[in-house]
Protein backbone atom coordinates (compact mmCIF):
# COMPACT_ATOMS: atom_id res chain seq x y z
CA UNK A 1 0.00 0.00 0.00
CA UNK A 2 1.40 2.97 -0.87
CA UNK A 3 1.39 5.35 2.00
CA UNK A 4 -0.28 8.92 1.97
CA UNK A 5 -0.37 12.02 4.20
CA UNK A 6 -2.42 15.24 3.84
CA UNK A 7 -0.46 18.73 4.64
CA UNK A 8 -3.25 20.95 5.05
CA UNK A 9 -6.81 20.44 5.87
CA UNK A 10 -8.24 22.97 3.17
CA UNK A 11 -11.55 22.47 1.03
CA UNK A 12 -9.71 21.18 -2.67
CA UNK A 13 -7.96 18.35 -0.70
CA UNK A 14 -11.70 17.18 0.37
CA UNK A 15 -12.05 16.04 -3.28
CA UNK A 16 -8.15 13.62 -3.34
CA UNK A 17 -9.23 12.23 0.46
CA UNK A 18 -12.52 11.05 -1.22
CA UNK A 19 -11.10 9.68 -4.54
CA UNK A 20 -8.42 8.11 -2.55
CA UNK A 21 -10.75 6.32 0.12
CA UNK A 22 -13.57 5.45 -2.14
CA UNK A 23 -11.66 5.09 -5.64
CA UNK A 24 -7.91 4.51 -5.28
CA UNK A 25 -7.78 2.40 -1.88
CA UNK A 26 -7.05 -0.60 -3.07
CA UNK A 27 -3.55 0.61 -3.36
CA UNK A 28 -3.39 3.81 -1.24
CA UNK A 29 -4.09 4.44 2.38
CA UNK A 30 -4.52 8.11 4.21
CA UNK A 31 -1.69 7.58 7.23
CA UNK A 32 -1.92 11.14 8.67
CA UNK A 33 -3.26 14.42 8.69
CA UNK A 34 -1.29 17.85 9.37
CA UNK A 35 -2.90 21.13 9.89
CA UNK A 36 -1.46 24.16 11.75
CA UNK A 37 -5.68 24.52 12.74
CA UNK A 38 -6.54 21.16 14.69
CA UNK A 39 -10.43 22.36 14.31
CA UNK A 40 -10.04 22.78 10.77
CA UNK A 41 -8.43 19.71 10.42
CA UNK A 42 -11.10 17.99 12.42
CA UNK A 43 -13.61 19.16 10.30
CA UNK A 44 -11.92 18.29 7.33
CA UNK A 45 -11.84 14.27 8.85
CA UNK A 46 -15.02 13.92 9.70
CA UNK A 47 -16.21 15.39 6.17
CA UNK A 48 -13.93 12.74 4.74
CA UNK A 49 -14.53 10.09 7.34
CA UNK A 50 -11.06 9.49 8.25
CA UNK A 51 -11.86 10.53 11.85
CA UNK A 52 -9.67 7.64 13.18
CA UNK A 53 -6.37 8.96 11.17
CA UNK A 54 -3.84 10.38 12.78
CA UNK A 55 -4.00 13.78 13.62
CA UNK A 56 -0.90 16.01 13.49
CA UNK A 57 0.19 20.20 13.42
CA UNK A 58 3.67 19.77 13.29
CA UNK A 59 5.32 18.04 9.93
CA UNK A 60 8.38 16.59 11.35
CA UNK A 61 6.23 14.49 13.94
CA UNK A 62 3.87 13.65 11.72
CA UNK A 63 6.50 12.12 9.18
CA UNK A 64 8.45 10.74 11.76
CA UNK A 65 5.34 8.88 13.20
CA UNK A 66 3.54 7.64 10.39
CA UNK A 67 6.54 7.10 7.36
CA UNK A 68 4.32 8.54 4.54
CA UNK A 69 5.86 7.33 0.87
CA UNK A 70 4.33 10.39 -0.15
CA UNK A 71 2.16 13.90 1.10
CA UNK A 72 -0.61 15.86 -0.62
CA UNK A 73 0.07 19.54 0.03
CA UNK A 74 -3.05 21.98 0.17
CA UNK A 75 -2.05 24.63 2.60
CA UNK A 76 -2.24 28.30 2.11
CA UNK A 77 -0.46 28.98 -1.30
CA UNK A 78 2.97 30.99 0.08
CA UNK A 79 3.64 27.60 2.69
CA UNK A 80 3.79 24.99 -0.10
CA UNK A 81 7.63 26.05 -0.67
CA UNK A 82 8.70 24.77 2.75
CA UNK A 83 6.59 21.68 3.34
CA UNK A 84 7.52 20.49 -0.41
CA UNK A 85 11.10 21.02 0.31
CA UNK A 86 11.01 19.33 3.85
CA UNK A 87 9.17 16.75 1.98
CA UNK A 88 11.57 16.03 -0.69
CA UNK A 89 14.75 15.92 1.65
CA UNK A 90 12.92 13.88 3.72
CA UNK A 91 12.63 11.45 0.56
CA UNK A 92 8.92 11.50 0.20
CA UNK A 93 7.16 11.72 -2.79
CA UNK A 94 4.93 14.78 -3.46
CA UNK A 95 1.78 16.31 -4.95
CA UNK A 96 0.91 19.92 -4.79
CA UNK A 97 -1.93 21.38 -5.04
CA UNK A 98 -1.62 25.03 -7.66
CA UNK A 99 0.14 27.14 -7.48
CA UNK A 100 3.20 25.41 -6.88
CA UNK A 101 4.21 28.24 -4.73
CA UNK A 102 3.66 31.99 -5.39
CA UNK A 103 7.44 33.49 -5.75
CA UNK A 104 10.66 33.57 -8.16
CA UNK A 105 12.88 32.91 -5.25
CA UNK A 106 10.58 29.69 -3.97
CA UNK A 107 10.83 28.73 -7.57
CA UNK A 108 14.81 28.74 -7.06
CA UNK A 109 14.57 26.78 -4.04
CA UNK A 110 12.34 24.15 -4.84
CA UNK A 111 14.56 23.33 -8.41
CA UNK A 112 17.37 22.84 -6.25
CA UNK A 113 15.54 20.84 -4.09
CA UNK A 114 14.39 18.75 -6.76
CA UNK A 115 18.17 18.47 -8.00
CA UNK A 116 19.33 17.15 -4.68
CA UNK A 117 16.22 14.66 -4.71
CA UNK A 118 16.11 13.59 -8.19
CA UNK A 119 14.62 10.06 -7.51
CA UNK A 120 11.75 11.15 -5.38
CA UNK A 121 8.46 11.91 -7.42
CA UNK A 122 7.18 15.18 -7.32
CA UNK A 123 4.03 16.64 -9.63
CA UNK A 124 1.78 19.77 -10.11
CA UNK A 125 -1.99 19.28 -9.47
CA UNK A 126 -2.38 21.60 -12.45
CA UNK A 127 -6.13 20.13 -13.30
CA UNK A 128 -7.50 22.58 -15.63
CA UNK A 129 -5.37 21.17 -18.65
CA UNK A 130 -7.67 17.99 -17.95
CA UNK A 131 -10.76 19.43 -19.08
CA UNK A 132 -12.88 17.65 -21.92
CA UNK A 133 -12.25 21.33 -23.87
CA UNK A 134 -8.60 21.49 -22.87
CA UNK A 135 -7.77 18.04 -24.48
CA UNK A 136 -10.00 18.17 -27.36
CA UNK A 137 -8.47 21.95 -28.03
CA UNK A 138 -4.77 20.12 -27.30
CA UNK A 139 -5.72 17.33 -30.09
CA UNK A 140 -6.59 19.81 -32.13
CA UNK A 141 -3.99 22.28 -32.39
CA UNK A 142 -1.37 19.12 -32.33
CA UNK A 143 -3.29 18.10 -35.72
CA UNK A 144 -2.08 20.96 -37.59
CA UNK A 145 -5.39 21.76 -39.09
CA UNK A 146 -4.97 25.50 -38.27
CA UNK A 147 -1.01 24.94 -39.11
CA UNK A 148 1.47 27.09 -37.16
CA UNK A 149 0.24 28.85 -34.08
CA UNK A 150 0.05 32.74 -34.31
CA UNK A 151 -1.69 34.51 -31.80
CA UNK A 152 -3.40 33.64 -28.73
CA UNK A 153 -6.70 35.16 -26.78
CA UNK A 154 -7.93 33.98 -23.51
CA UNK A 155 -10.58 35.72 -21.21
CA UNK A 156 -11.32 34.11 -18.11
CA UNK A 157 -14.21 35.12 -16.37
CA UNK A 158 -15.43 34.08 -12.49
CA UNK A 159 -18.66 35.16 -11.46
CA UNK A 160 -20.05 36.78 -8.54
CA UNK A 161 -20.56 33.98 -6.20
CA UNK A 162 -17.00 32.24 -7.28
CA UNK A 163 -15.04 34.95 -8.07
CA UNK A 164 -16.38 36.51 -4.72
CA UNK A 165 -15.30 33.97 -2.67
CA UNK A 166 -11.46 34.76 -3.16
CA UNK A 167 -12.07 37.85 -1.38
CA UNK A 168 -13.75 36.41 1.47
CA UNK A 169 -10.62 34.31 2.64
CA UNK A 170 -6.54 34.22 2.78
CA UNK A 171 -6.99 34.77 -0.97
CA UNK A 172 -7.62 38.68 -0.78
CA UNK A 173 -4.44 38.68 1.29
CA UNK A 174 -1.03 39.41 -1.33
CA UNK A 175 1.16 37.77 1.06
CA UNK A 176 -0.37 34.49 1.50
CA UNK A 177 -1.21 34.47 -2.30
CA UNK A 178 0.39 36.81 -4.22
CA UNK A 179 -2.59 37.55 -6.00
CA UNK A 180 -5.45 35.58 -8.14
CA UNK A 181 -2.35 36.14 -10.74
CA UNK A 182 -0.68 32.70 -8.89
CA UNK A 183 -3.61 31.48 -6.72
CA UNK A 184 -6.12 30.86 -9.76
CA UNK A 185 -4.27 32.05 -13.07
CA UNK A 186 -1.35 29.78 -12.63
CA UNK A 187 -4.04 26.99 -14.08
CA UNK A 188 -4.06 28.77 -16.95
CA UNK A 189 -0.82 29.95 -17.69
CA UNK A 190 0.29 25.84 -17.14
CA UNK A 191 -2.67 24.97 -20.00
CA UNK A 192 -0.94 27.56 -22.09
CA UNK A 193 1.96 26.59 -21.69
CA UNK A 194 0.87 22.89 -22.50
CA UNK A 195 -1.64 23.66 -25.41
CA UNK A 196 1.92 25.78 -27.04
CA UNK A 197 4.17 23.79 -26.40
CA UNK A 198 6.49 26.44 -24.94
CA UNK A 199 6.93 28.74 -22.33
CA UNK A 200 6.32 32.23 -21.48
CA UNK A 201 9.62 34.70 -21.62
CA UNK A 202 8.99 38.20 -21.00
CA UNK A 203 5.08 39.96 -19.76
CA UNK A 204 3.79 43.18 -20.02
CA UNK A 205 0.84 43.45 -17.48
CA UNK A 206 -2.00 45.93 -15.95
CA UNK A 207 -4.61 45.46 -13.23
CA UNK A 208 -6.74 47.20 -10.50
CA UNK A 209 -9.18 46.53 -7.27
CA UNK A 210 -12.54 48.16 -8.68
CA UNK A 211 -15.30 45.10 -7.36
CA UNK A 212 -14.29 44.98 -3.80
CA UNK A 213 -11.81 46.46 -1.23
CA UNK A 214 -12.40 49.01 1.35
CA UNK A 215 -12.20 51.78 -1.82
CA UNK A 216 -15.74 50.32 -3.54
CA UNK A 217 -19.11 52.21 -2.43
CA UNK A 218 -20.46 49.83 0.07
CA UNK A 219 -23.01 49.70 2.88
CA UNK A 220 -22.13 47.68 5.60
CA UNK A 221 -18.71 46.39 6.71
CA UNK A 222 -17.06 44.55 8.94
CA UNK A 223 -14.33 41.18 9.89
CA UNK A 224 -16.30 38.14 9.72
CA UNK A 225 -19.39 37.70 8.64
CA UNK A 226 -20.57 35.22 11.48
CA UNK A 227 -19.86 37.82 13.50
CA UNK A 228 -21.16 41.02 11.88
CA UNK A 229 -23.18 43.11 13.68
CA UNK A 230 -25.04 44.08 10.08
CA UNK A 231 -25.34 40.44 9.00
CA UNK A 232 -29.25 40.32 8.80
CA UNK A 233 -29.17 43.01 6.83
CA UNK A 234 -26.02 42.90 4.75
CA UNK A 235 -26.67 41.65 0.87
CA UNK A 236 -23.21 40.25 1.13
CA UNK A 237 -23.71 38.25 4.26
CA UNK A 238 -22.44 34.60 3.70
CA UNK A 239 -22.64 31.65 5.56
CA UNK A 240 -19.71 29.67 5.55
CA UNK A 241 -19.75 25.77 5.60
CA UNK A 242 -19.07 24.74 9.97
CA UNK A 243 -18.98 21.49 9.18
CA UNK A 244 -15.32 22.18 7.83
CA UNK A 245 -14.25 25.23 9.75
CA UNK A 246 -13.67 26.08 13.52
CA UNK A 247 -15.62 29.03 14.01
CA UNK A 248 -12.93 30.17 16.41
CA UNK A 249 -10.17 30.22 14.09
CA UNK A 250 -9.95 30.78 10.32
CA UNK A 251 -13.46 31.35 8.61
CA UNK A 252 -13.89 31.74 5.11
CA UNK A 253 -16.04 34.78 5.50
CA UNK A 254 -14.41 37.51 5.58
CA UNK A 255 -15.72 40.97 4.88
CA UNK A 256 -15.65 41.82 1.46
CA UNK A 257 -15.13 45.58 1.88
CA UNK A 258 -11.92 44.58 3.99
CA UNK A 259 -9.13 47.17 4.33
CA UNK A 260 -6.74 44.68 3.74
CA UNK A 261 -7.71 43.75 0.63
CA UNK A 262 -4.98 44.12 -1.36
CA UNK A 263 -4.69 41.75 -4.23
CA UNK A 264 -6.75 42.99 -7.95
CA UNK A 265 -9.83 42.09 -8.89
CA UNK A 266 -9.04 42.10 -12.87
CA UNK A 267 -6.16 42.26 -14.76
CA UNK A 268 -4.57 41.62 -18.44
CA UNK A 269 -1.10 40.57 -19.40
CA UNK A 270 0.56 40.43 -22.68
CA UNK A 271 2.91 37.24 -22.75
CA UNK A 272 5.21 36.82 -25.07
CA UNK A 273 6.60 33.09 -25.42
CA UNK A 274 9.83 31.27 -26.34
CA UNK A 275 8.51 29.91 -29.71
CA UNK A 276 7.31 33.87 -31.18
CA UNK A 277 3.35 33.30 -29.83
CA UNK A 278 1.81 36.38 -28.36
CA UNK A 279 -0.49 35.63 -25.76
CA UNK A 280 -3.17 38.26 -24.47
CA UNK A 281 -4.70 37.40 -21.65
CA UNK A 282 -7.62 38.94 -19.08
CA UNK A 283 -9.13 37.83 -15.97
CA UNK A 284 -12.28 38.96 -13.72
CA UNK A 285 -13.61 38.23 -10.78
CA UNK A 286 -16.61 40.06 -10.69
CA UNK A 287 -18.21 38.61 -14.04
CA UNK A 288 -22.54 37.84 -15.03
CA UNK A 289 -21.23 33.63 -15.92
CA UNK A 290 -18.22 31.85 -15.23
CA UNK A 291 -15.88 30.07 -17.71
CA UNK A 292 -13.11 30.80 -20.35
CA UNK A 293 -12.60 31.71 -24.01
CA UNK A 294 -9.28 30.55 -25.95
CA UNK A 295 -9.53 32.04 -29.28
CA UNK A 296 -5.88 30.66 -31.39
CA UNK A 297 -5.05 32.07 -34.93
CA UNK A 298 -2.55 29.65 -37.35
CA UNK A 299 -1.14 29.96 -40.33
CA UNK A 300 -4.34 27.88 -41.75
CA UNK A 301 -6.94 28.79 -39.61
CA UNK A 302 -8.49 29.81 -36.40
CA UNK A 303 -9.99 27.59 -33.33
CA UNK A 304 -12.13 29.16 -30.67
CA UNK A 305 -12.73 27.47 -27.66
CA UNK A 306 -15.53 28.11 -25.29
CA UNK A 307 -16.24 26.99 -21.85
CA UNK A 308 -19.21 28.87 -19.85
CA UNK A 309 -21.05 27.99 -16.66
CA UNK A 310 -24.61 29.66 -16.13
CA UNK A 311 -25.32 29.07 -12.81
CA UNK A 312 -28.81 28.73 -11.60
CA UNK A 313 -28.12 28.82 -7.86
CA UNK A 314 -26.98 31.61 -5.15
CA UNK A 315 -24.94 28.74 -3.29
CA UNK A 316 -23.02 26.60 -6.36
CA UNK A 317 -19.45 27.91 -5.99
CA UNK A 318 -18.18 26.27 -8.51
CA UNK A 319 -21.38 26.28 -10.89
CA UNK A 320 -22.23 22.00 -10.25
CA UNK A 321 -25.56 23.11 -10.78
CA UNK A 322 -25.18 25.48 -13.67
CA UNK A 323 -26.01 24.99 -17.35
CA UNK A 324 -23.41 24.01 -19.32
CA UNK A 325 -22.02 25.45 -22.93
CA UNK A 326 -18.73 23.28 -24.11
CA UNK A 327 -17.38 24.00 -27.67
CA UNK A 328 -14.60 24.38 -29.95
CA UNK A 329 -15.26 25.70 -33.68
CA UNK A 330 -12.59 25.66 -36.37
CA UNK A 331 -12.42 28.66 -39.04
CA UNK A 332 -10.87 28.41 -42.35
CA UNK A 333 -11.40 31.28 -44.76
CA UNK A 334 -13.69 30.78 -47.76
CA UNK A 335 -14.73 27.02 -45.61
CA UNK A 336 -17.82 26.04 -43.66
CA UNK A 337 -17.29 26.31 -40.19
CA UNK A 338 -16.80 22.67 -38.32
CA UNK A 339 -17.40 21.71 -34.97
CA UNK A 340 -15.27 19.62 -33.03
CA UNK A 341 -17.07 17.00 -31.11
CA UNK A 342 -16.50 16.99 -27.43
CA UNK A 343 -16.75 14.12 -25.02
CA UNK A 344 -18.11 15.99 -21.76
CA UNK A 345 -16.52 15.16 -18.49
CA UNK A 346 -18.50 14.13 -15.07
CA UNK A 347 -17.77 15.07 -11.44
CA UNK A 348 -15.64 18.07 -10.02
CA UNK A 349 -14.44 20.75 -12.46
CA UNK A 350 -15.99 19.63 -15.33
CA UNK A 351 -14.60 16.01 -15.28
CA UNK A 352 -11.17 17.08 -14.95
CA UNK A 353 -10.34 15.79 -10.82
CA UNK A 354 -11.70 12.39 -11.95
CA UNK A 355 -9.19 12.14 -15.31
CA UNK A 356 -6.25 13.73 -13.55
CA UNK A 357 -6.84 11.37 -10.18
CA UNK A 358 -6.84 8.53 -12.40
CA UNK A 359 -3.19 9.74 -13.46
CA UNK A 360 -2.30 10.17 -9.68
CA UNK A 361 -3.20 7.17 -8.37
CA UNK A 362 -2.36 4.87 -11.00
CA UNK A 363 0.15 2.55 -10.01
CA UNK A 364 3.19 3.35 -11.33
CA UNK A 365 1.35 7.23 -11.71
CA UNK A 366 1.35 8.16 -15.28
CA UNK A 367 4.09 9.59 -16.77
CA UNK A 368 2.13 12.60 -18.67
CA UNK A 369 1.32 14.48 -15.33
CA UNK A 370 1.94 18.25 -14.41
CA UNK A 371 5.96 17.90 -13.05
CA UNK A 372 7.71 19.84 -10.56
CA UNK A 373 8.86 22.57 -13.38
CA UNK A 374 5.21 22.80 -14.98
CA UNK A 375 4.46 24.11 -11.65
CA UNK A 376 7.28 26.15 -11.49
CA UNK A 377 6.83 27.92 -15.05
CA UNK A 378 3.31 28.39 -14.33
CA UNK A 379 4.48 30.18 -10.95
CA UNK A 380 6.93 32.33 -13.00
CA UNK A 381 4.50 33.77 -15.65
CA UNK A 382 2.10 34.63 -12.55
CA UNK A 383 5.05 36.10 -10.44
CA UNK A 384 6.35 38.38 -13.53
CA UNK A 385 2.41 39.59 -14.00
CA UNK A 386 2.57 40.78 -10.61
CA UNK A 387 6.40 42.21 -11.37
CA UNK A 388 5.08 43.95 -14.25
CA UNK A 389 1.57 45.28 -12.95
CA UNK A 390 3.92 47.16 -9.88
CA UNK A 391 6.39 48.48 -11.94
CA UNK A 392 4.83 49.42 -15.23
CA UNK A 393 7.35 48.58 -17.33
CA UNK A 394 7.82 44.71 -19.07
CA UNK A 395 9.59 42.12 -16.94
CA UNK A 396 11.49 38.85 -17.86
CA UNK A 397 10.19 35.37 -16.75
CA UNK A 398 13.19 32.99 -17.08
CA UNK A 399 15.36 32.73 -13.93
CA UNK A 400 18.82 33.75 -15.02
Amino acid sequence: MNRIAVVGCGLRIVAFAKALTETYNEHHTIVGLMDTDPGKMAGFAKRTKLENVPQFTDFDIMCAEVRPDMVIIGTIDTFHADYIIRALDKKIGVISEKPLCTTQEQCLAIREACRRNPEVFAVTSHNSRYRPVARTLKKVLDSGVIGEIQSVEYRELLDRIHGKSYFRRWNSRRKFSNGLQLHKSSHHFDKLNYLLDSHAVEVSATGSLVAYGADVPHEFEGTRCCECPHKDVCPDFFAYDETLYDRNAYTPDMCIWSKEIDIEDNFSATIKFANGVLAAYTLCAYADYEGEVINIQGTKGRVEARQLSYSSSADDLHNMKSTMEESIRIFRFGLPVEDVPIIRGFGSHGGADAHIFSELFAVPPAETLPNIEDGIQAVLTGAAVVKSMQSGVPVKVQLD
